[in-house]
């Protein structure tokens, strides 16, 4: 009984093992059967995200076809459109053509009415100056025998007199000469009667001798005239005539021209449009044929991407296949694998490892080597060149047919005018040898005149020295006015400059030096001085008193210059003053030098001749006491300016500012400087530019 239930326990064992065994197995079969229904399911996720890919790079494809469908629809419809206006522009250009050559025509009409008129115009107003001239010959004539007329006594008119003082009666007023004439007369009132008298002589010579010339150049100008208005004639004659025939010819080869000229155009219009239409045409096969080509080529760039994208597709899919089969320990080579695949990725092409094809296909290579459409040009720059050269052709005949009409037309003027000038020149050395006579016999008569006037010349001479000394004592417009006897009135001046200078220290030094010594002093200082005024254009002494030394700027210009002018004037008078001192000679003096101050000032001031009996031209005013005041508060060897000068010559001299100087009685102050230096010419332009802005 035991071994019994021994043997039923151990089949027992068996068939349980065996079951166990089989059990394993169907869940192992089972888990790999999940796993490859989890790897069909992947796969058909990829798939489908695939296709989607591709249908939307299709999709894409599709629209970038149309898109350069529309491009190329739209470029053909250019050229339609191009050609289109280009034909409307040639037959705009045609119509504008021919109206222009209407217009050029109308206008060659009008031109030739319009130069008849001229013509006309031009004889008329020839004819007026032909009168106009013989009217200016006849008024001439009349002067010249009105000059005859010219007496001795005719000295006394107002208006015969200011022609021979030289002054033009009719660009005055008839108030001014009047009042010039009184003025004349009553300074010759005052002049010597024995002068006015010669001089009156004199004059009345010299009129018959132009008399004279005149009467014999009257005779000339009456010939050289008719002469002249012979030659203008016979001139305009004959311009007139050979002008009408050159104009004539002129236009009659215009016109040829111009009608050679529009079938040219016409011709070379013609042809344009014919190429044009040619070059269109061709144009737009050309753009067919490009863009059939590259339709073909981009179709097949995309069916080979295509290709390419599944053939790495599947091979993807293939690798992820292998790596789930060796996860479940299934052979990835040989046969099994193969059922495996096509059990698995039963989709896979079949020719997945055939290789891909990137030649171009023959029909795309043929298509490529085709020659575009060629059409027969038309050279429309040779056929343009043919015509203008026979165009310049005609043309340069026409121009050497009125080029030479016009050399003989020249040629025979030129002859004429030759003989003309023989004509006139005859007369022009006639009339100068006459003249020639006549002023030498002339040259006999002044001569033994001006003999008669030395004693005259003489007199002259001693005035002249008289009116130097004049003027070395007073101003120029003062001594003017005395020498015609007139009284000098006072006159209120704007604007003066005026210079005091004082030796320090004088009345002690001439304390302790001889009457001699303080004379040679003052006159070699002095008379360096006054050489240096009379440097200057516009400087006046005036009366020294003592030591102190005074000098004014400004009487005679009062009208030309500016107050600035006399300022600087002024300052660098002052400054040789210095270089004077520094540099005096002192060798026969007590001392070995001596110092000077010297102030400066502007502003207004009133002159006049105090005493007539014995002139001296004195200032007044208010400027006078300052420039006192302004030497009086100077150091040594120092020049002391106002503020009023300063501000006139900041510009062109350095200075530094001093304290101010009580004015008028100690009214008030005035601001006062020392004067260092003159600027450089670069520092003045700077500083102006600085006023300025």
């Amino acid at each position: 009984m035991s071994r019994t239930q021994t043997l039923i326990d151990q089949e027992t064992l068996d068939y349980l093992d065996k079951q166990r065994e089989d059990d394993f197995r169907i869940v192992r079969n089972i888990a790999i059967e999940h796993e490859n229904i989890e790897f069909i399911f992947e796969h058909a996720e990829r798939y489908n995200n695939w296709k989607t890919d591709e249908l939307y790079l299709e999709r894409s494809f599709l629209a970038e076809a149309g898109f350069l469908e529309k491009i190329h629809d739209e470029e053909q419809e250019n050229l339609k459109k191009r050609q289109y206006e280009e034909a409307a522009s040639q037959k705009s250009i045609e119509e504008d053509q021919r109206t222009f050559n209407l217009i050029i025509n109308e206008m060659k009409s009008l031109k030739v009415q319009c130069d008849q008129q001229y013509l006309a115009r031009v004889e008329s107003r020839q004819e007026r100056e032909r009168k106009a001239l013989a009217e200016s010959h006849a008024r001439k004539l009349k002067k010249m025998n009105l000059s005859r007329n010219v007496t001795l006594r005719d000295v006394e008119d107002p208006e015969i007199r200011i022609i021979l003082k030289g002054l033009d009666f009719n660009s005055k007023t008839f108030q001014e000469e009047n009042l010039r004439t009184e003025s004349l007369k009553a300074k010759e009132a005052k002049i010597h009667h024995a002068k006015v008298l010669a001089q009156l002589v004199r004059n009345q010579k010299e009129i018959e001798q132009m008399r004279e010339v005149h009467l014999l150049q009257q005779k000339y100008i009456s010939r050289y005239l008719d002469c002249e208005l012979e030659i203008i004639d016979e001139n305009e004659a004959l311009l007139s005539e050979h002008t009408a025939k050159e104009q004539a010819l002129e236009d009659h080869l215009k016109q040829q021209a111009d009608v050679e000229e529009n079938m040219i155009n016409m011709k070379l219009m013609a042809l344009q449009s014919s190429q044009n239409e040619r070059n269109v045409n061709q144009l737009a096969a050309s753009v067919r044929e490009r863009q059939r080509k590259e339709a073909k080529l981009l179709a097949f760039k995309e069916q080979r991407e295509a290709k390419r994208r599944e053939k790495e597709f599947w091979l993807k899919e293939i690798d992820i296949l292998k790596a789930h089969l060796v996860r479940v320990d299934h052979p990835t080579e040989g046969p099994v694998f193969d059922a495996k695949v096509e059990e698995l990725l039963s989709r896979m092409p079949k020719d997945l490892h055939a290789p891909i094809d990137d030649a171009v296909p023959e029909s795309a290579e043929e298509e490529d080597g085709t020659a575009p459409v060629v059409v027969d040009d038309i050279n429309v720059e040779a056929a343009r060149a043919r015509e203008m050269a026979l165009f310049e052709t005609l043309k340069k005949a026409h121009k050497q047919a009125v080029k030479k009409l016009k050399q003989q037309h020249a040629k025979a003027r030129e002859l004429r005018r030759a003989e003309q000038q023989k004509n006139l020149a005859a007369i022009l050395v006639a009339q100068e040898t006459d003249i020639k006579k006549l002023k030498y016999q002339q040259e006999i008569e002044m001569q033994q005149f001006e003999e008669t006037q030395k004693s005259a010349s003489k007199a002259d001479e001693d005035n002249a020295a008289s009116n130097e000394r004049l003027y070395g004592m007073l101003p120029k417009f003062v001594a003017d006015v005395m020498k015609t006897g007139a009284a000098v009135e006072p006159r209120p001046f704007k604007c003066l400059a005026f210079l005091t200078a004082d030796i320090v220290s004088f009345t002690n030094l001439s304390s302790k030096s001889s009457a001699k010594q303080v004379v040679a002093l003052l006159n070699r200082l002095y008379s360096q001085m006054d050489e240096v005024i009379d440097s200057f254009e516009d400087l006046y002494k005036l009366e020294t008193i003592g030591d102190a030394y005074n000098v004014v700027a400004g009487l005679n210009t009062q009208e030309t210059s500016t107050p600035k002018d006399f300022a600087v004037a002024m300052i660098e008078c002052a400054q040789r003053f210095m270089d004077i001192v520094r540099n005096l000679d002192m060798s026969d003096q007590i001392t070995d030098h001596i110092q000077m101050r010297i102030g400066v000032h502007v502003g207004p001031a009133v002159g006049g001749v105090a005493n007539p009996a014995m002139p001296k031209y004195s200032l007044f005013g208010d400027t006078v006491t300052i420039t006192a005041q302004m030497e009086q508060t100077s150091r040594p060897m120092e020049i002391h300016i106002s503020g009023p000068t300063y501000d006139l010559v900041s510009d062109v001299f350095n200075c530094e500012v001093s304290e101010a100087v009580p004015i008028l009685d100690g009214k008030q102050k005035m601001p006062a400087w020392w004067l260092l230096n003159k600027k450089s010419s670069a520092t003045a332009r700077r500083d102006v530019g600085k006023a300025e802005q």
